[in-house]
């Protein structure tokens, strides 16, 4: 049995395969001139059906409604139907969320780029009760006369009673005269901020605001040098010295307990540090020690994390774990010890990074009205808890090697019940012990006790009432507008989310009652683009634009169909009643005139492919050649081939110029037949008739050739011209090809010596080869080769008068002397029959050719210490080409030119050419990673290979990365050493393991650069692992070495900082690390 045939079942059947039923009835119109109500329906589209949850809207069907909004519980990417919160997003930022809870939970401040260095200082100055106090304390006149206290008192101010979740720091960082896109360090900020502050506080007539700075930050130390012999102090050692803060080492050391034993020891002075006493009046032994005089209230500690490295001139981080408690006792360490002196933990300023000229800061500060820690990461504020590092309350927290990693913990910011805040502030201990390996400042608070002799936690009851006089309006108004701004947006949102759920009600209702059986006939037309847009934008369009549908006698044409639905009355009289429009177009208005048109074009477009069909085989018949009888006419044969090919008349064709356009020259006759583009065949006069009836053309347009046509004389006679010049220039081609045999040919021929040669540029004999073998339709293509004598002035230097270029070199072999062969380079010999020959064809004067002539040099020591060559003589021509073989072994030939070759003006050529192809910018290099004693021979040959312009290079050889080689782009002013960053980044071998060879010549010297190592675009490099150093991290390497020169710190010079500072004192707090 055999198997059914079931390739064409699903095949969908061509156009004129079956007849459409549109196709049916456009021919019953046109040969009846009637049109009946069927006859509408079907070319409408009427008689389809109403569709029910198709997957999008079907241009093919009227009825159709599906797809213009998305299905229950869709959303769209834009426009009516997109998210409700997308819809929201488009409102604007929502001024809500940055509302703060209460005044309760702290502000953040604005970082403008690179300033959180400045607001966690800020931040801690504001938590601390007493300063912020003491700021608020101050007169308004003082405010008026220094900006910086004006600004630092609204700062504050907005932070203790805005409404904002963050305040703008900008405009005190611009009263600072503050580069915001710098960053600094926070310690030396704070030092020149205290010091601005104390001299401007100094003029303020408020008790508490004059010496805020000095009570609550200034202690007293002393230098004291103890002479060994007498037991005397110095003079010196009575000198009490104020600071601000302590400065701490940390390197080496563990904890604050011995950072403070190491910087209060004792220091020996002996051997050739030996103090002068002045009691012993001679140099003695001597100790000496720091004693601390006096302590603050609040005591910061500076942990000096940063190491000047004086090789590279830079900082570099130490990260190791430091420790500290959470309550310390300071009175022990008093020249006068005393039991009064314990403080408290009050604030951790912390640097979160790698570098010490980047990374970024933020602040863990204490809250004194509740003992609540929190994070103030310049906007944002988080809830630490009960802990500085945000670690719960049942959790021990002594552990020493406890890490900080820079994140809190805590959840969302709230505020817990205050007794619960005070039980928990009592309960800390002296023995909590904390860790970080960021902390790079440590605020202590001292202790106070109360009438009763116990602790006083220093909780300090915080209200609006402490807000100064002046500032109450201000702030007043500023939450004022807030809370206006928020309020305004949520009356925006609610209208905008109100007017988009009757947007959608309004348009489901409609497109529910739009739909029309096919049997109703009360129905009206409407455009598809506007029903679309109308029912997919948020804002929809102002009236109903029907005129897309319109044809020109005011009717719905049924070329329309696909561009418009049939809209029940109902919905009609609602959508024309809310945005009006025009034209309305109801089921009345089908256009017979436009049907008619199309009936009468569809039944002619049929004729048309019968008719093509009946002439296709005459067509076919003329281009094989066959000569019709009877009556012909000459079409273009291009022309028909394009015609026969056609299918589609829509798309544009060389066909649509007409039948005789490119056989009709510029005089208006027949173009000859071998002239360009000019071919013919004749067709039978039926073919003609219909092809000139159906070309689209004005009849004026298509010019009529019989066949018995003649060719237009002035073009024969232009042609023939033409073709004796081609047929000249042939002859001339042949003529040079035999009498240059060996140079067409384009290979080497033997060289002897004793005899004349010439040499000529091989550019030049490329170009002439090329020139003199085109034949054909080339023959005349291509430009003539230049003019040979200005070729050969070009190669004599004016100055010396000698040759601008090497002759190509010899290559010996088998006793047969040749010459190397090039396309692009030097200079190749010919022979003197052949300079001769081009004399006479390329007009170059006979006597003004370069001279060569082979000779011998008896060895390569005799050529470096003298010039002299051996020549040949002609008597002993004959001898010398016999015992050539014998003299190549002991003697090397050589080419000598007259004149001279002019080494010193090639040199400086060759100079320039090298110099600016080594001043290349973001050009490929290959590096290969060679595990083995030495690299294989294909890299070091490849190293080695001078690279060629414009060289294609093999696919494998062009990829980015294959296993153990990678691509790098490089310039030539690239550093070897930033070569060596790029390859460790790329491959992972550190700097000092990297062996870097370009051929077999290792890569040293750091400091050079690519074009000083001879390293061009496209050259490949070897490197090997040594193995020898230990890996490590390259942001390390990266962060003591930097790749690019850096400029040196300025700090805050050209602030109101540095304003009332000397440069010494800048200097020295800058570099106090």
């Amino acid at each position: 049995m055999s198997r059914p045939n079931t390739r064409n079942k699903n095949k969908r059947p061509r156009a004129d395969e079956c007849e459409s039923p549109s196709s049916a009835v456009f021919k019953k119109i046109h040969s009846t001139g009637a049109i009946t109500k069927c006859d509408i329906k079907q070319l409408y589209m009427v008689w389809k059906p109403v569709c029910h949850g198709c997957h999008g809207n079907s241009k093919d069907s009227p009825n159709c409604f599906c797809g213009l909004i998305p299905a229950a519980n869709g959303v769209r990417k834009a426009g009516l139907w997109q998210k409700t919160n997308e819809i929201v997003r488009g409102l604007g930022p929502n001024p809500s969320k940055d509302l703060r809870d209460s005044t309760q939970t702290p502000a953040g401040l604005t970082n403008l780029g690179a300033t959180c260095y400045a607001n966690s200082i800020l931040q801690c100055l504001y938590m601390n009760t007493s300063f912020r106090l003491g700021i608020f304390s101050l007169e308004p006149d003082i405010l008026k006369m220094h900006p910086v206290l004006d600004q630092l008192a609204r700062l504050f101010a907005q932070l203790h009673s805005s409404k904002m979740a963050f305040i703008d720091s900008a405009p005190f960082i611009k009263t600072l005269e503050l580069d915001n896109g710098v960053q600094q360090d926070s310690h030396e900020f704070l030092t020149l901020f205290l010091s601005l502050l104390e001299g401007s506080l100094s003029h303020s007539k408020v008790p508490g605001a004059r010496t805020i700075v000095q009570h609550l930050f200034r202690g007293s130390v002393s230098h004291v040098t103890r002479c060994s012999s007498c037991g005397r102090d110095s003079e010196a050692s009575s000198k009490i010295e104020d600071f601000y803060e302590l400065e701490l080492n940390i390197k080496g050391l563990n904890n604050l307990e011995q950072s403070l034993d190491e910087y209060l020891s004792t220091e020996a002075l002996d051997g050739e540090n030996q103090y002068f006493c002045q009691s012993c009046q001679k140099r003695v032994d001597a100790t000496r020690c720091i004693k601390l005089r006096s302590l603050p209230p609040v005591v910061n500690f500076q942990l000096k994390r940063y190491v000047f490295l004086p090789k590279t001139t830079t900082k570099k981080k130490i990260s190791s774990t430091f420790s500290f408690p959470g309550q310390l006792d300071m009175g022990k360490r008093l020249s006068n010890p005393s039991s009064s002196y314990t403080y408290d933990l009050a604030a951790i300023l912390i640097h979160k990074g790698s570098a010490a000229n980047s990374g970024h800061y933020v602040a863990h500060i204490k809250d004194e009205s509740n003992g609540q820690w929190w994070e103030f990461d310049d906007e944002h504020v988080s809830k630490l808890g009960l802990h500085p590092f945000g670690e719960k309350t049942g959790k021990s927290s002594n552990k020493a090697d406890q890490k900080l990693h820079g994140s809190s913990t805590a959840g969302s910011v709230m505020n817990d019940d205050n007794s619960t805040c005070r039980e928990a502030a009592s309960a800390s201990t002296m023995e909590d012990m904390f860790s970080s390996t960021d902390a790079y400042m440590l605020m202590y608070k001292r202790i106070t006790l109360d009438e009763n002799g116990t602790k006083n936690n220093n909780i300090v009851e915080t209200s609006n009432n402490l807000l100064p006089h002046h500032f109450v309006d201000e702030i007043y108004e500023l939450n004022g507008s807030y809370v206006k701004a928020c309020e305004e947006y949520q009356s925006k949102k609610d209208n905008h989310l109100a007017y988009i759920t009757e947007r959608r009600q309004e348009v489901k209702s409609i497109l529910i009652e739009a739909p029309v059986t096919p049997e109703d006939d009360s129905y009206f037309w409407i455009s598809t683009d506007w029903l679309r847009q109308w029912s997919d934008n948020v804002n929809p369009p102002s009236s109903i634009d029907n005129s897309p549908i319109q044809c020109e006698h005011g009717k719905v044409p049924a070329s329309k169909v696909t561009s418009m639905k049939r809209l029940s009355a109902g919905a009609w009289h609602k959508l024309f009643s809310k945005y009006g429009g025009e034209p309305t177009l109801s089921s009345c208005d089908f256009c017979m005139e436009c049907l008619k048109d199309v009936a009468k074009n569809s039944v002619s477009a049929d004729v048309y492919r019968d008719r093509k069909a009946s002439l296709k085989n005459i067509a076919e018949t003329a281009l094989a050649g066959s000569s019709p009888n009877g009556p012909s006419y000459f079409v273009s044969k291009p022309w028909l081939t394009q015609w026969l090919r056609r299918k589609n008349v829509d798309i544009p064709s060389d066909a649509d110029n007409g039948p005789t356009t490119a056989l009709r020259c510029t005089h208006g006759n027949l173009l000859p037949e071998h002239a360009s583009g000019a071919k013919r065949v004749s067709v039978p006069e039926d073919l003609w008739l219909f092809l000139f009836e159906t070309s689209g053309l004005k009849s004026d347009d298509i010019v009529t050739f019989p066949s018995d046509t003649q060719p237009c004389e002035i073009c024969s006679q232009q042609l023939s011209v033409v073709a004796s010049v081609e047929d000249n220039l042939r002859a001339m081609k042949l003529k040079q090809r035999q009498s240059h045999e060996k140079l067409i040919s384009g290979k080497s021929f033997a060289l002897h010596p004793g005899q004349k040669y010439y040499l000529i540029p091989s550019s030049w004999l490329s170009e002439w080869r090329t020139y003199i073998t085109a034949t054909g339709k080339n023959v005349s293509s291509l430009p003539e080769p230049q003019c040979l004598e200005a070729i050969i002035n070009s190669l004599i230097c004016e100055k010396h008068s000698r040759l601008l270029q090497r002759p190509l070199d010899l290559a010996c072999k088998r006793g047969t002397i040749t010459q190397k062969a090039s396309n692009t380079d030097g200079l190749t010999m010919i022979s003197e029959p052949d300079w001769i020959s081009f004399s006479e064809e390329w007009n170059a004067t006979h006597g003004k050719g370069i001279h060569a002539e082979i000779v011998f040099r008896k060895s390569s020591q005799d050529n470096l210490q003298s010039s002299e060559a051996m020549p040949i003589l002609v008597g002993d021509l004959d001898q010398s080409l016999n015992d050539v073989s014998n003299d190549l072994g002991t003697r090397e030939p050589y080419i000598r030119t007259d004149p001279e070759i002019c080494e010193e003006c090639i040199g400086e050529k060759e100079s320039c050419a090298l110099v600016e192809k080594l001043n290349y910018q973001n050009e490929d290099i290959h590096i290969y990673l060679v595990r083995g004693k030495e690299a294989p021979k294909s890299i070091r040959e490849a190293t080695a290979a001078v690279p060629v312009p414009d060289r294609r290079t093999s696919k494998r050889s062009r990829r980015t990365t294959s296993g153990n080689s990678i691509s790098l782009k490089v310039s030539g002013s690239t550093s070897v050493y930033q070569l060596k960053l790029m390859i460790w980044e790329s491959l992972g071998i550190v700097k000092e393991n990297q062996k870097l060879h370009k051929g077999s010549v290792e890569i040293e010297d750091d400091f050079a650069t690519l074009a000083d190592k001879c390293i061009f675009p496209g050259d490949v490099l070897w490197v090997k692992d040594t193995e020898i150093h230990e890996n490590r991290d390259i942001a390390d390497e990266i962060s003591e070495h930097k790749v690019d020169v850096l400029q040196a710190e300025e700090g805050f010079r050209g602030t109101l900082l540095t304003s009332s500072v000397s440069a010494q004192l800048c200097q020295d707090i800058a570099f106090s690390e």
